[in-house]
């Protein structure tokens, strides 16, 4: 019956190193939708962005009424 030797292990050696950037599946944040019957929404990121998403509304409004267009309205949803 033969022993077998080992060998001493050897160091592991580095042959490369670099920054990658990896995608990761970002993690689900509710968003508040806002639909108009005209064909658009609004997605709201968060409660920072209500002020912002009013005024565009208002101008919106008013942009139809100046061309003689009934004013939209927010319908609300079923859950």
């Amino acid at each position: 019956m033969s022993r077998s030797t080992r060998r001493p292990a050897r160091s592991l050696q580095c042959t490369c190193f670099h920054f990658a950037e990896v995608e990761f599946p970002r993690v689900s944040q509710p968003r508040l939708v806002i639909e108009f019957r005209e064909g658009f929404s609004l997605l709201l990121a968060d409660e920072g962005a209500i002020p912002l998403a009013a005024e565009f509304i208002a101008a919106f409004r008013h942009h139809l009424a100046r061309k003689g267009v009934r004013s939209c309205r927010v319908s609300p949803t079923a859950s």
